[in-house]
């Protein structure tokens, strides 16, 4: 019975913990928290004893640290070609190509269980606000060709967008900075923009109540 208990506690912490990016001393990789660093030759286990359950942000300062302006331009492009050019500007986004007020990017990896684990849900927030919404999920640090990432989206049924671009991982750390993220933050890191300005964003993964929420609220304004 204890082990029963204890089976059952690892695996709710283990669901509602986000992945998150370390360094080490050759180059920049994401993990899981409190599990596994891969290095070079070996997995070595870290000791963290603290796990990082899922948060919901609102509002970074508007003015960026050290008054630096953060501003770029990235194409997304998935496995079909199709094309969306996206403007970053410290707290305000557009993306040339849709017309839908509310945007949902979401950053996420094919290793991360608990970015699958929210797969099925975002593809229900996609379907019940299309009107609305155009969601998408950005890969980061997975390095797939494109014949792997449609084998991926078939398994996993995605039915929204999902960008393979070779500007994802530049696109994911200006959107960190612009939200005052550590440059190792956490996925799925996903970021709700409203007519172009940033709404709110959550870090790790969060019951899709709270994002079918957000998405409510920001329907009101559009109002």
């Amino acid at each position: 019975m204890h082990q029963t208990s204890t089976l059952f506690l690892m695996l709710l912490l283990f669901v509602f913990t986000g992945c998150e990016e370390k360094t080490n001393e050759h180059n920049t990789i994401p993990i899981e928290n409190t599990t596994q660093v891969v290095g070079e030759e070996s997995h070595t286990i870290v000791q963290d004893d603290s796990f990082k359950i899922s948060t919901h942000k609102k509002s970074p300062s508007s003015t960026p640290k050290n008054n630096i302006s953060l501003n770029d331009t990235f194409t997304l492009t998935d496995t079909k070609n199709k094309h969306f050019t996206i403007n970053l500007s410290d707290q305000h986004m557009t993306i040339k190509e849709n017309t839908k007020p509310i945007v949902l990017i979401t950053f996420f990896a094919s290793w991360c269980p608990p970015c699958l684990y929210e797969i099925p849900y975002l593809n229900d927030l996609k379907k019940k606000y299309q009107t609305h919404l155009f969601l998408a999920g950005i890969l980061v640090h997975d390095a797939m060709d494109t014949s792997t990432v449609k084998s991926f989206i078939a398994k996993h049924t995605i039915k929204y967008y999902v960008s393979n671009s070779t500007q994802n991982n530049d696109f994911a750390s200006l959107t960190a900075k612009t939200l005052h993220l550590p440059h190792n933050f956490p996925i799925p890191l996903s970021v709700m923009y409203v007519n172009g300005e940033y709404f709110t964003h959550y870090e790790g993964i969060v019951p899709i109540e709270m994002i079918e929420y957000d998405i409510e609220e920001a329907i009101k304004t559009l109002k």
